[in-house]
């Protein structure tokens, strides 16, 4: 699924039910350190320019993807 939150709380509501180690895929050029979605869910800030992919499967081993609306257009 791709979300493309504008705040925190739309963040939290897309990652909802995934766990917290799920990995966590940035594209390049991208300023989100998160490397899990546990660390996700911890950003301050969100900028309303970034999508986030979630897996249907939520497994462990699954990824989430964060990418700029930009190079969603490129999928």
């Amino acid at each position: 699924m791709r979300y493309k939150p504008k705040s925190i709380a739309a963040l939290h509501v897309a990652l909802g039910g995934l766990p917290d180690k799920m990995r966590v895929e940035v594209d390049r050029g991208i300023r989100v350190s998160a490397k899990t979605v546990g660390e996700l869910r911890k950003v301050t800030a969100w900028p309303e320019n970034l999508v986030i992919i979630t897996p249907q499967e939520r497994r462990p081993e699954s990824t989430v993807k964060v990418v700029g609306r930009e190079e969603l257009l490129s999928l």
